[in-house]
């Protein structure tokens, strides 16, 4: 079932033959980390509005990387890091005791699921082939 979600979620109107394997997996790896987010979110209380803007946010930038727009990609790069950066602030705080925090055992488990999938998926998305790939696909906007 999630193997014909992930397809739908991947296929593109144009030909989708010579896109690498790399950027399939990269693209899934986001919809997943994408899927932790949202849940761990959920899970620590977020409002109804803010839930809204950030799944169309995130879902937007997702989706144009998957079809080939370097810029999104370095967009996902950038916003994935300020995720490390929050994360690694949280465990600081976690380890400091500096502040009763609220966030539960769970939520730190799939919020650490969550950027181990990231880093994975923009290896993916960053690796030689996909390199190549963006690249081709660039020029192919600019015509």
């Amino acid at each position: 079932m999630l193997n014909i979600l992930f397809k739908k979620l991947n296929s593109n109107q144009d030909n989708n033959n010579d896109k690498p394997k790399q950027v399939v997996n990269g693209v899934i790896l986001l919809y997943i980390a994408f899927i932790l987010s949202m849940t761990t979110d959920w899970l620590d209380g977020i409002g109804i509005v803010p839930f809204l803007v950030t799944f169309l946010f995130i879902s937007f930038f997702i989706s144009s990387t998957n079809q080939g727009k370097k810029w999104a990609r370095i967009v996902m790069l950038v916003l994935i890091l300020f995720n490390l950066l929050l994360f690694t602030a949280n465990i600081i705080r976690l380890i400091n005791n500096s502040e009763k925090e609220k966030l539960t055992s769970l939520v730190m488990v799939l919020y650490a699921a969550e950027i181990v999938v990231e880093i994975i998926a923009m290896i993916f998305l960053f690796s030689k082939p996909a390199n190549a790939w963006f690249s081709v696909k660039r020029a192919e906007i600019m015509e």
